[in-house]
């Protein structure tokens, strides 16, 4: 998970605030997490907190807490307005305040998934301090009191009934946003928006690891009973029985996919041709490596629409000659081709359909791109880019500066590289064939048996194409597995 917030370098300490010793357990469980006891929280003290959140908070959120800090306008979702009292996750029924304890988990665990970072190394009464201090910016917490929802017994996994589950997912219209297997493409998908007017996408169920508030069963439930206030999900307390909302809860986990986190992306080695469609029983054998992907900022420095795609999974296989990549990435629909934009054609680029790019620094090439959230820039050194495009399910190599002339056709001398793709059920997979070291395009990258090749990826959704999103660079290692027939040898 990628945190754009900067931790402070050391903690608030204040003559009011002391190391909690020996800290009990209340019994109530938020996210299947054990709160500290209410007897050892320091008496408020708003001063305090709001010392610690000018230095932990206020960047994002704000002076005053409105949401808006010199850093909000990069993040997607916007940083929360305090003054509003509005809480997404919480163990209350919709329209109530958090508890405090819900604000103390939140503050500790962050949110997954956004740019809300964890502050576990805040000693724990600075993080009740500051729960003290965000309710004194609302009115909310004098005006309402917290209702927290009724929650049956966990039945665990063993006692579960994911039929039940999937059952109570459909009869509720879960799929209309949500779609049938989990990611984010159900018919009503498109052109929501949050109470604030922002345009908000539904979660993609199988990427758990992005859930801001929790992805294990018990926070999954609790979300079906309290909603998510402000964001469209409304609250089926009043349309679910507790035990119920357990076996919707767990159906909807068991949509979770594992990620595979990977520092480096293994190559598999094969004897003989290499597969070049997407469901080659071949890719089988190959190491999956996930790799986050995050939006481009548009030239105002915000993020001008909320990400659809999140992660691409990549897969690598190679023989003596040549490599061949297998990509995977949800997208939440299938775009038609469509036409560039008048001040698109005038400026000689393309509309952006969907589509992909593996990125690789050419061979001998100066200069370094650090980030490809920073690229194109002025001066920047030209990338080997090897683009597919949905429009003409064809993938060219070319060395560029930039994407425009790869997007738009426009680049000179492409070669059309070996690939093929695949859409099905909100999900793209596509396949890329190049040489290892290939003759053309001129001073392409080469690929080399014997060390680390950076590699990166470029991903656009047509229905959303002013949100470019970009990976991190990843290291690519080739000769570090062997086939199966080396190894009876």
């Amino acid at each position: 998970m990628i945190m754009a917030c900067m931790h402070p370098n050391a903690s608030v300490t204040t003559t009011h605030l002391t190391r909690a010793i020996g800290v009990a357990c209340a019994g109530m469980l938020w996210f299947g997490v054990t709160c500290p006891a209410w007897a050892d929280r320091p008496t408020p003290n708003l001063e305090t907190g709001q010392v610690a959140y000018l230095q932990s908070c206020a960047r994002c959120h704000g002076l005053s807490g409105r949401g808006d800090g010199v850093d909000a306008k990069r993040f997607y979702p916007r940083p929360r307005d305090f003054a509003l009292g509005v809480y997404k996750f919480r163990s209350t029924a919709s329209g109530t305040p958090p508890t405090d304890e819900d604000l103390f988990q939140t503050i500790t665990r962050g949110l997954p998934g956004s740019n809300m970072p964890d502050w576990q190394h805040l000693d724990e009464p600075v993080r009740w301090q500051l729960v003290s201090y965000l309710k004194s910016l609302s009115p909310i917490f004098q005006q309402t009191q917290p209702a927290p929802v009724k929650v049956a017994n966990d039945p665990g996994p063993a006692h579960a009934d994911r039929a039940n589950g999937k059952a109570l997912y459909e009869k509720l219209g879960c799929a209309a946003c949500h779609g049938m297997s989990g990611r984010a493409n159900g018919t009503s998908a498109s052109g929501l928006v949050d109470d604030w007017g922002m345009p908000i996408r539904p979660a993609d169920l199988t990427q758990g690891w992005a859930s801001r508030g929790g992805s294990d069963p018990q926070s999954v439930m609790l979300r079906v009973l309290t909603g998510i206030d402000g964001a469209g999900m409304p609250s089926y307390a009043d349309a679910i029985s507790p035990e119920d909302a357990w076996h919707l809860a767990y159906y909807v986990t068991s949509l979770q996919e594992t990620p595979h986190w990977n520092l480096v992306a293994h190559a598999r080695r094969l004897e003989g041709a290499l597969p070049s469609s997407v469901d080659d029983p071949r890719w089988a054998a190959a190491e999956r490596t996930d790799v986050p992907v995050r939006n481009v900022v548009n030239a105002s420095g915000e993020w001008s629409a909320p990400p659809t795609v999140k992660a691409v999974a990549v897969e690598v296989v190679y023989n003596d000659e040549a490599i061949a990549f297998r990509f995977t990435w949800d997208d939440p629909t299938q775009d038609p081709p469509a036409p560039p934009s008048e001040a698109a054609r005038q400026a000689g680029r393309g509309t952006p359909h969907d589509g992909l790019a593996l990125l690789l620094k050419p061979a001998g090439s100066h200069g370094d791109v650090v980030t490809l959230q920073a690229w194109p820039s002025a001066e920047a050194p030209p990338l080997d880019l090897c683009y597919w495009s949905a429009d003409t399910g064809e993938v060219r190599e070319t060395v560029a500066a930039d994407f425009d002339g790869v997007i738009g056709r426009t680049a000179p001398h492409p070669v059309l590289v070996k690939s093929g793709a695949g859409y099905e059920d909100g999900r793209w997979r596509m396949v890329l064939q190049r040489p290892l070291a290939p003759r053309e395009p001129e001073g392409a990258a080469v690929i080399a048996l014997d060390s680390f090749t950076s590699m990166a990826m470029a991903v656009w959704d047509g229905g959303n194409p002013s949100a470019r999103a970009v990976s991190p660079w990843l290291d690519l290692s080739l000769g570090s597995y062997t086939t199966e027939k080396q190894r009876a040898r």
